[in-house]
């Protein structure tokens, strides 16, 4: 056994969770970066590579790729004029920030890959310089085996993401396509912020509270469809339900906390998430947002993201689960779900001291982290997306599992045995009441 597959053995073993991909994508929690326009970037969520987390029962070892973040997974950029005169004034006060430093705490539970009922604590510190067009986050995961560390490069203008885990001596690169990028531009700068998403939704006023010996104003959402507004961990594609408060700082009119709760359908995973810590306008030396890889590193991965391809990518996945699970689809496109249900099964696949995973099935098992985000996406492009896996399988091979619009008039279904059609919304309508599921 090499050095190389000594280090896939020990990343797979302890994987810790759901919605990461595995290899470079893992890490690169593409997720985010789907949100982050490249003058108002945000910090992109980056969660354990799902096919570690699950290749192996032995979850003494949190991948050290497993720690890869999942940084801010709420959108912080909040930089457009909304109504209101507390919220007006912080959007504006927020429009000439030049950078901001801030630390995340978050608490999951479920996550694949880990005892039942445990609790893994997820440390980030954050770095975001809007006016260099980078970001920086330094990763710290205590799971049952220790911690893990590893620190995240975003850097816009280089299109690029890399997270380096010094312990392991690797580090993994994505590359953002022109297209994407292109799309985060068109977006003009805030196409996620988190103020104006909640704005957006039925949302309550906290009124004032005192926090650390500051007044401060709050507001809260609690709304699934929140994801669809905000390019981030829990509300991006990761929980099936969601509550964010953001609280702003009476005097400076500055955000000063957020927290976020997420939770799966069946309650079996969840997270608390606790943003606080804010410093604006403060410096930050250049040389921290300069990625420091010595020449005895190894690069495990490197990749491309691309978009355009959502529902294609998500057919893929569901592939997974007619080839190790039995046919048997996730209830939900949420990353969190998906990588739940397939778990099991890629453990029976894959049992500690199995050959290693082919290069090809890592790559398509790296999807997995992002399934939840590219649904998200569908559903912000307008795309009208429905999905039924709670109701079908692979045993329903004439039955809708998932469909999406590709034209004005024009869906594309997949059904139970993955064959696909391109059909008109009349026809999606019949063929859905016959598969006894209907629309969204």
């Amino acid at each position: 056994m090499n050095d190389n597959e000594k280090y896939i053995e020990e990343y797979v073993k302890g994987i810790p969770f759901d919605a990461p991909d595995e290899k470079h994508r893992d890490v690169l929690k593409k997720q985010l970066l789907n949100g982050f326009p490249r003058h108002r970037l945000q910090p992109a969520v980056h969660a354990v590579g799902v096919w570690r987390t699950i290749m192996k029962s032995r979850i003494s070892k949190l991948a050290a790729a497993a720690v890869i973040i999942f940084a801010a997974f709420l959108a912080l950029n909040l930089f457009r004029k909304t109504s209101g005169i507390v919220w007006a004034e912080v959007a504006e006060r927020l429009q000439a920030i030049k950078t901001v430093v801030y630390h995340i705490n978050a608490d999951m539970k479920g996550m694949p890959g880990t005892p039942e009922g445990y609790t893994t604590h997820i440390t980030l510190d954050v770095k975001l310089s809007y006016e260099r067009g980078a970001v920086r986050i330094d990763s710290l995961w205590q799971v049952p085996g220790g911690t893990r560390k590893s620190h995240t490069y975003i850097l816009f203008e280089d299109s690029v993401l890399i997270t380096v885990m010094p312990a392991q001596k690797k580090y993994l690169e994505v590359t953002i396509s022109d297209e994407q990028m292109k799309k985060m531009e068109e977006e003009k700068g805030d196409p996620v912020t988190l103020l104006n998403a909640m704005l957006e939704h039925d949302y309550t006023e906290l009124g004032r509270k005192t926090i650390d010996g500051v007044t401060a104003w709050g507001i809260e959402v609690s709304d699934p469809k929140l994801g669809a507004k905000m390019g981030s961990f829990i509300s991006g594609g990761m929980f099936d339900k969601t509550t964010v408060q953001l609280w702003v700082g009476e005097k400076h009119k500055l955000p000063m906390r957020i927290s976020a709760t997420g939770s799966s359908k069946d309650g079996r995973a969840s997270m608390e998430t606790v943003y606080d810590n804010f410093q604006w306008d403060i410096e930050i030396e250049p040389v921290l947002f300069k990625p420091e890889i010595p020449d005895d590193y190894e690069l495990i991965a490197q990749g491309k993201w691309e978009t355009g391809n959502e529902g294609e990518e998500i057919i893929e996945v569901l592939r997974l689960f007619v080839e190790f699970a039995d046919g048997k689809y996730p209830a939900s496109l949420k990353t969190m779900t998906v990588a739940e249900a397939i778990a099991p099964a890629l453990k029976k696949r894959f049992p500690p001291g199995s050959p290693e995973p082919s290069k090809e099935l890592i790559a398509r098992l790296m999807k997995i982290d992002r399934v939840g985000m590219m649904y998200t996406t569908l559903e912000k492009d307008g795309k009208d997306p429905a999905y039924y896996g709670d109701k079908v399988s692979a045993e329903s091979p004439d039955a809708v599992l998932f469909r999406w619009k590709t034209g004005d008039d024009t869906y594309r279904v997949v059904f139970g045995d993955l064959s696909t059609e391109d059909v008109s919304a009349e026809k999606l309508a019949e063929l859905e009441a016959h598969s006894d599921v209907g629309r969204n």
